[in-house]
């Protein structure tokens, strides 16, 4: 269900914004680091906003897999000393059996 409200959003923001730049059709002069260009306000928008979207599903997925990566190993390392405390009981109940008789 999270899920999908999430989606709808997304289709709704995205709505939203393609409505926003259509009704904005002068040109704008865009200056960047290398050269400037004389683009559509609308173009502009859209260019910006599907980038800006693109990166924040990038980095969200970079962090996203770096903590499924540390949970996958730290519950390996609770495995393992959850063996070591298992053995440890069945050696010490072992012991306290041989004590006995």
């Amino acid at each position: 269900m999270k899920f999908v409200i999430s989606i709808l959003l997304i289709i709704i923001v995205f709505a939203i914004s393609i409505a926003i730049g259509s009704a904005n059709d002068q040109l704008v002069i865009f200056n960047y680091l290398v050269a400037k260009t004389e683009i559509r306000l609308s173009v502009l928008l859209a260019i910006l906003f599907g980038s800006g979207f693109i990166i924040g599903w990038v980095l969200t997925g970079i962090f996203f897999l770096k903590a499924k990566f540390q949970h996958s190993s730290t519950k390996r390392k609770l495995n393992k000393l959850q063996q070591k405390y298992d053995e440890g009981v069945a050696n010490h109940q072992q012991t306290t059996l041989t004590k006995t008789n």
